[in-house]
């Protein structure tokens, strides 16, 4: 049954199904074979895919309730302003990907599994904004996870992307099979997995039951999903496949996958939020981002790879994402909008400022044939354009104004500031590790850009594909109109965070 304008919830969700599908059937049966064919598919699927969240907008905007509900099953899907905001970020990101990718993959192999994957990745990452009870959204998390892992194995010519796979799938299997625990202990207690029922149910547990319950729930569901959203120590996965990747998955993965795997962690929470005042899950979520930061941080600051200096940046951005959740949440008790709001924010500027930083470094790497940062050296002098572009990206990562990185943390400092107390140690820490990424953002940016000395492998460069740096270029634009004009970005993320607010926080 589909109640109201509820046509809008699914068909996102189909046309995206709907494309892996007809990609993956075009590009085995079809003529001509390859990239462009495959690609010029998705890229469309994903195009429509993001017409129609976009003109979504006004309608949730505005309040309208566009719920579908398919019986028999009872399944419940709803484009709540928090799905809009995880759909129109992560199509939006994959138009980019699956245009860079045609020429980046040119002349491969299984293209046509390529963009499936990417699609179904997709589809997983807007399902979990959708879905209105834990288990479909462990489903969908479950889809985003399973076609990742091939994508990450692509280039199956070497050994590198096969371990890397392997080893992202495993840890990423011990999660899930974690989280489901963590579903099914408040599924014996509650009675129902409905996001809006949990919460009513479990108020008929015996107060001194609701402790413990929580605990084991929240911490194994924390534990779960955190594989995914890459929380330390749950993240030695993350350096390998991103960097084993194409750099086109990469771009997702480090973009918007972790997130959705946050973001999933964060709407399991909130039926357990409140339920006990013995659990500050803001203060927990705020210790783990301490740690996550500084340690992405640290392992940063050791890597000469370029691919795996990004993918380790990527732990401490989760990190900064996650404190601004934290201060939402409130560290001991009631928090404020504004620190969903920075979170949300970074989320959505992390996801071009990093895809654009490692669609950068696809471009370096698809010219000379190398990850290492040494071997790169002067190369931005022979690539200008890709240089420039990695130098800005890079800064926004940095938090320098007026790019959208410096927005968000300033959005999350002054929710920090708001809560006073230890909410202002926490942004001191965070200040600290913005000052410490310095140490390996620069480093990067002066051996690629300015260094007089051209590394071993700059002589004989292949030039990038004019398409490659159309997405390069759209990727940077991004960076940039979302820091310098941020209501274009705040008119998603502001009725996102409201949302958030309003879950934990109900009036």
């Amino acid at each position: 049954m589909i109640i109201g304008n509820g046509v809008w919830v699914i068909l996102p969700e189909f046309l995206l199904l709907f494309g892996a599908l007809t990609t993956y059937t075009f590009g085995k049966v079809g003529r001509p074979k390859g990239s462009w064919y495959t690609g010029g598919i998705a890229t469309l699927f994903a195009i429509a895919t993001l017409g129609v969240l976009i003109s979504a907008i006004p309608a949730v905007q505005g309040g309208e309730s566009l719920v579908v509900t398919l019986n028999p099953s009872g399944i419940a899907l709803a484009l709540t302003p928090l799905a809009l905001f995880l759909g129109c970020t992560g199509t939006a990101l994959l138009i980019i990907s699956c245009c860079y990718s045609i020429r980046y993959l040119e002349g491969g192999e299984g293209t046509e599994k390529y963009y499936a994957l990417l699609l179904l990745m997709a589809a997983g990452v807007l399902g979990i904004g959708l879905a209105q009870d834990l288990f479909n959204m462990y489903v969908f998390f479950e889809l985003m996870s399973i076609a990742s892992f091939p994508l990450v194995a692509y280039h199956t010519g070497t050994w590198e992307p096969i371990k890397a796979a392997t080893k992202y799938a495993i840890m990423s299997a011990v999660g899930s099979v974690t989280a489901l625990f963590g579903i099914s202990v408040l599924f014996v207690y509650a009675g129902t997995l409905e996001l809006n029922g949990i919460g009513p149910a479990l108020n008929l547990v015996a107060p001194a039951t609701m402790p413990g319950l929580v605990l084991i729930s929240g911490g194994l569901m924390i534990a779960g999903f955190g594989v995914k959203a890459a929380l330390v120590p749950l993240h030695t996965w993350l350096p390998d496949a991103h960097s084993a990747a194409p750099s086109g998955v990469s771009a997702m993965l480090s973009g918007i996958i972790i997130e959705a795997g946050f973001i999933a962690l964060i709407k399991a929470l909130i039926p357990l939020f409140g339920q006990t005042t013995h659990v500050s899950f803001g203060l927990v979520l705020a210790l783990l981002a301490v740690l996550t930061m500084c340690t992405g941080n640290l392992i940063a600051l050791q890597q000469r790879d370029l691919k795996r200096m990004l993918a380790c940046s990527s732990i401490a951005q989760v990190g900064y994402i996650m404190l601004g959740f934290a201060f939402g949440m409130g560290l001991y008790g009631q928090g404020t909008e504004l620190g969903f709001t920075g979170g949300l924010y970074h989320i959505l500027g992390h996801a071009f400022m990093k895809g654009g930083a490692f669609l950068c470094a696809g471009a370096l790497i698809y010219s000379i044939r190398t990850k290492n940062i040494d071997e790169m050296r002067g190369i931005g002098r022979v690539l200008p354009f890709v240089g420039i572009s990695y130098t800005l990206c890079i800064l926004a990562l940095n938090g320098m104004p007026p790019m959208t990185g410096f927005i968000s943390e300033i959005f999350i400092a002054r929710a920090g500031i708001d809560l006073g107390g230890v909410g202002l140690l926490f942004v001191s820490v965070m200040l600290a590790n913005i000052v410490l990424s310095i140490g390996y953002y620069v480093p990067s940016i002066n051996t690629i850009m300015f260094s007089e000395e051209q590394g071993v492998k700059v002589t004989g460069v292949r030039p990038v594909p004019r398409l490659m740096q159309a997405m390069i270029l759209v990727a940077t634009a991004l960076i940039i109109i979302l820091g310098i004009f941020p209501q274009v970005g705040l008119a998603i993320v502001s009725p996102a965070a409201a949302y958030l607010y309003h879950q934990f926080f109900p009036v």
